[in-house]
């Protein structure tokens, strides 16, 4: 499996063990983007917001989402932003939690008629889009 793969696999994995909360997986990916597994990360949620393309206000609820999971660990910045670093150990304990038990769980439960557009692509469809 590629990096590219598995970070998607980890996305999905993160999207579905956060209740499909998608604002909550991008704040998360994003802070992760910014090292914030190793680090505190100073930014401001309307920088967040503009590399997310989310509202500022849904990325302030994502990130207190997270902060009441105790996946991100927040400190005010008096007269600036705030820090946040992401909690790995609890971020992995989250990972390693089994998947909901859905008979349909988008990502993982195969869909044949997906399939059957993957093999059309050919016919003059875009090319799937890759986010570096």
């Amino acid at each position: 499996m590629t990096s590219l793969a598995s970070e998607q696999q980890i996305t999905l994995d993160l999207l579905a063990r956060l209740g499909g909360d998608y604002p909550a997986t991008a704040m998360l990916l994003a802070l992760l983007w910014r090292s914030a597994d190793r680090m505190p990360v100073q930014v401001s949620s309307r920088s967040l917001a503009a590399c997310t393309g989310l509202g500022y206000q849904v990325v302030q609820r994502a990130l207190q989402r997270l902060e009441c999971r105790s996946l991100v660990i927040a400190r005010k910045i008096p007269r600036a932003t705030a820090a946040y670093q992401v909690n790995v150990p609890v971020l992995r304990q989250l990972l390693g939690s089994p998947l909901p038990s859905t008979a349909f769980l988008p990502g993982f439960t195969p869909i044949p008629a997906l399939a059957r557009f993957r093999d059309a692509a050919g016919a003059g469809a875009a090319p799937p889009t890759l986010f570096t």
